[in-house]
């Protein structure tokens, strides 16, 4: 397998918007894996850009050279979604330049291609994860620390903020609903947060419509009343961006003391 500084990002082409992804930016992962899937056979040798563009993960047409990320996927026994997980960023750092092909026994994932990954890796996970507050005037999601687990759903460690009835809710960042959902009092949903963060947003009055994009800042509900303590549950996955099963060191019994949310995210890594 080819060395790297570790996985950028996962990538989504405009076509997976209406499954609840947002699609990628620009970056030279791309052009990465435009470079390795042609080394690869698997398309066309040319100029390569850096746009994760629905024909490159899908393919553009029947023809093996023309198969692009979906083309690789099937031939590796992964479902050919056309998106890039791990999964499949740790295939194209492992699969070689078939017989019959130029270079064929070296590996596809030349070194140039390794630099791109690498470029993406620092522009994408080395830089600091800028979180705003959960309601106007409060701390940055980066500043607070996660006092319990969320129950019932593994790997979204938690904190409790905004603690009154129907006071508005807002976007830590730029984020996009994905899934909506009950909780043990109000209703609750997940997102997808921009930086590859994922939410649940638990104990409001109403949740929005799935594929609803939220603006950082913009409200993205209220306080669902509690005779207790109201307030809104968040939780955090981390798993988009440090892998499958990763997640941020939290305490469970809702007292404080666990690394911030922001030095951990800046870590890469649970603390």
């Amino acid at each position: 397998m080819v060395a790297v500084k570790g996985f950028p990002r996962p990538l989504y082409p405009a076509d997976a918007a209406p499954h609840g992804k947002t699609p990628s930016e620009d970056g030279p992962d791309v052009e990465a894996y435009k470079r390795t899937v042609s080394r690869a056979g698997r398309w066309p040798w040319q100029p390569f850009d850096d746009t994760y563009s629905n024909g490159f993960a899908h393919g553009t047409s029947g023809n093996v050279i023309d198969s692009g990320i979906a083309g690789v996927q099937r031939q590796q026994g992964i479902q050919a979604t056309g998106w890039v997980g791990e999964v499949t960023f740790n295939t194209l750092r492992s699969i070689r330049i078939p017989e019959g092909l130029p270079h064929a026994g070296e590996m596809a994932m030349d070194a140039t291609a390794a630099r791109l990954v690498d470029q993406a890796y620092e522009r994408f996970q080395s830089a600091s994860i800028d979180l705003g507050p959960m309601e106007s005037g409060g701390k940055s999601v980066r500043a607070q620390d996660l006092t319990h687990a969320t129950s019932g759903i593994p790997l979204y460690p938690a904190f409790d903020d905004v603690w009154h009835t129907d006071r508005n809710v807002l976007a830590p960042e730029a984020l996009t609903v994905t899934r909506t959902g009950g909780a043990s009092h109000g209703v609750a949903f997940y997102a997808d947060g921009d930086s590859g963060l994922r939410w649940w947003f638990g104990h409001l009055n109403a949740a929005p419509g799935v594929g609803k994009r939220f603006a950082r800042g913009a409200v993205i509900g209220t306080v669902a009343y509690d005779a207790r303590a109201p307030h809104v549950h968040v939780g955090i996955n981390v798993e988009r961006l440090w892998g499958s099963g990763k997640q941020m060191t939290h305490r469970s019994d809702y007292t404080h003391g666990a690394p911030l949310v922001g030095a951990q995210l800046d870590a890469g890594h649970a603390l």
